[in-house]
């Protein structure tokens, strides 16, 4: 029963935040309109953050039990984005960079993705870059045998261009024709909205406002209750898909589409007449389908799906017509009793009370519009990348291109031995700590300091009367002192939160600390107790 409440949810949202561009006022043409021009856009640079809350309650021991376990990821899920873009204007040529931080259950991650595309010469470019923290992608680095690497890359165009694929592509003319079947939706969406009529108001002009980049903007609002987000989607269905003009167009966009790609005329037209008759009979039907829409819009009517604040987006559209923010809140209030009452036996008795109580918000602001953006990808190579259609797909004996491949058996890899306690990961191997083990002291890691400078290909060496270690690596000098929280880092001081010391005879200092400063990067899983160091 929560699978199929979940389900039903997320379609009303999903449909409800098509049908906000659909309807017939001035207002919400407006919205069309600028969907339709900033679809163009060239150039931006933008920021976002989602965030999350989830709760569930009233529920029998076992279903509780899984709800907070849902909970303790979803609630106060936050993700934030950071987003260059730059495109020639036939989208042939475009860069993205993105950057930002998830948080999630007490833990932040943060991440780097970037995309490079050009299509314009004859060997096609189409790569995605991302980088994130060694304690997520070293399990991928294990299984497949090999040291950390920086990057995982996904290169399309390596695969789209390769010799063996079997088939042939024009990338440049699927960029076009992608952005001519877009304009074409586009363009039906407006010319249809303007005969729509749902019977109500859903989208208001507010009225003038400033963003948070100075910029002077018009606010446009739709706002849904539980009963009026029924009455749009009701009347979005059967008066706007549900119709003769709808299934017309979808003839010649399936035709655009299907002519898209270099198949054989007969094959093409083959195609074409299976779709038609299909559509045709579905016209037929028609009426039926909407009488079928109107009975289970009639059976759900007294289901609850929106909590009080309901679906909230506020729209932010510059003086030359495009998006540049958005602000929306949807808030779910499942009661499965609501549910009940219709399902009847379905649900179970314990299960009745059980409540879901889900938020979403968003916040998205576009800036320097079609403006100069200078989007930088990182330079990729063997030594700092991993590629997972090079490393994996074609290479696995499970998995690949080539034909004739099938499941014979992975090769075999062991996982790397971790013993009891803290355990350090570098760069994919565990490193050995032979008599004095790691240490967490006041939430800081402490090792000792000659296995991990050494591991690290740094030299050691104390002055017993200062009782002063010295760690040099390359042009990086660190200098601490036994007990005190001054350090020292190419002469600069630096406070340390816990000091290093002297455990068990060995000299301990505080591993990020020493790390960092070496140049590596450093990720702590506090589950698993595992520090991951990249360097």
């Amino acid at each position: 029963m929560r699978k199929i409440a979940r389900k039903i949810s997320m379609l009303l949202v999903v449909a409800l935040l098509a049908v906000s561009m659909v309807a017939c006022t001035s207002d919400e043409i407006a919205l069309i309109e600028a969907l339709a021009k900033t679809s163009k856009i060239t150039s931006y640079e933008g920021n976002t953050k989602v965030q999350l809350s989830f709760k569930g309650k009233g529920f029998s021991e076992d279903t509780q039990k899984a709800m907070d376990f849902l909970a303790s990821y979803l609630d106060g899920f936050t993700l934030v984005a950071n987003q260059k873009y730059s495109s020639n204007e036939e989208r042939s040529k475009a860069k993205i960079a993105m950057d930002g931080n998830l948080s999630m259950q007490g833990l932040s991650v943060n991440y780097g993705y970037w995309l490079d595309t050009d299509i314009t010469g004859e060997k096609p470019k189409m790569i995605h870059i991302v980088e994130l923290p060694p304690a997520i992608t070293q399990p991928v680095f294990t299984a497949n045998q090999i040291e950390s690497k920086k990057y995982i890359t996904i290169d399309y165009g390596a695969l789209l261009g390769g010799e063996d694929l079997g088939m042939s592509f024009d990338l440049k003319s699927l960029t076009k024709d992608s952005v001519e079947l877009q304009e074409m939706l586009l363009d039906f969406f407006k010319t249809a909205a303007k005969d729509f009529d749902p019977g109500m108001v859903a989208v208001t002009k507010k009225g003038s406002a400033v963003t948070d980049k100075g910029e002077s903007v018009t606010e446009y609002e739709l706002k849904l209750n539980d009963e009026s987000a029924k009455k749009l989607l009701h009347a979005f269905i059967n008066d706007f898909i549900l119709q003769e003009d709808t299934i017309e167009f979808g003839k010649k966009y399936m035709e655009a589409a299907v002519n898209m790609y270099d198949f054989p005329e007969e094959e093409k037209q083959v195609a074409l007449n299976e779709i038609n008759q299909g559509l045709d009979v579905f016209a037929t039907q028609l009426p039926v389908y909407r009488d079928s829409v109107t009975q289970v819009f009639e059976a759900i009517k007294d289901i609850q799906f929106f909590g009080e604040k309901g679906l909230t987006v506020k729209y932010y559209i510059n003086k030359d017509g495009y998006f540049v923010g958005e602000k929306s809140t949807v808030e779910f209030e499942i009661r499965l009793a609501d549910f009940a009452a219709l399902l009847g036996n379905v649900i179970d008795e314990e299960e009745k009370n059980g409540v879901i109580y889900f938020t979403m918000d968003f916040e998205n602001s576009v800036y320097n519009v079609n403006q100069e953006v200078s989007v930088e990808i990182p330079e990729v190579t063997e030594e700092n990348s991993f590629d997972i259609f090079n490393n994996i797909l074609t290479e696995a004996p499970s998995i690949g291109f080539n034909s004739g491949i099938g499941i014979v058996g992975s090769p075999s890899f062991e996982l790397p031995a971790l013993s009891d306690g803290i355990n350090v990961v570098m760069n994919g191997k565990v490193v050995s700590f032979p008599d004095v083990k790691p240490e967490n002291i006041n939430g800081r890691v402490l090792v000792p300091i000659r296995t991990i400078s050494e591991e690290m290909g740094a030299e050691v060496s104390y002055n017993a009367e200062t009782k002063q270690v010295l760690i040099v690596k390359e042009d990086i000098e660190i200098l601490l002192t036994l007990g005190s929280q001054e350090a020292y880092v190419n002469g600069e001081l630096v406070m340390l939160d816990v000091p290093a010391n002297v455990i068990e005879g060995r000299t301990m200092v505080p591993l990020r600390f020493v790390s960092e400063n070496m140049d590596a990067k450093v990720e702590w899983d506090g589950n698993a107790k595992i520090v991951y160091i990249y360097y």
